[in-house]
């Protein structure tokens, strides 16, 4: 019995140095300061190509899009991996078909909105698509 308590431990104290090393080493890091950034929102089958440029002292794109919430007509929905953009500019995706992918600079985002750090001079487009 106490052989499988002692197993159960070191996994449990095992994963959570694994969560810390990834936080303090691999996760990405905000850049502090002042930045203009460009947003970019498209949804061709709506007809919506806008571009809003904002100056900002946020550090994550989770912030900014929060903060211009009202204007970008975003919302979004909180699931167990962090939030998702559900709708911009008044349109809501439908979950069963569709999504907002976005883009960084014209490459493929590889994390989540709330990961994504601004830099200066970034432009950070959404995308809607079909799966």
């Amino acid at each position: 019995m106490s052989k499988k308590i002692i197993a159960i431990i070191s996994v449990l104290v095992l994963a959570a140095l694994a969560f810390a090393g990834y936080k303090a080493f691999l996760s990405p890091k905000g850049v502090e300061g002042a930045k203009e950034v460009t947003i970019n929102i498209v949804i061709e089958k709506e007809g919506i190509d806008k571009t809003f440029t904002y100056n900002t002292n946020h550090e994550f794109l989770i912030q900014l899009l929060e903060e211009n919430k009202e204007e970008l007509g975003i919302t979004f929905e909180e699931f167990d991996f962090g939030k998702m953009i559900t709708g911009m500019m008044g349109y809501t995706a439908d979950p069963t078909s569709e999504y907002f992918h976005i883009y960084v600079n014209g490459e493929d985002a590889t994390t989540g909105v709330a990961e994504i750090p601004l830099n200066d001079q970034d432009s950070y487009t959404f995308e809607l698509k079909n799966f």
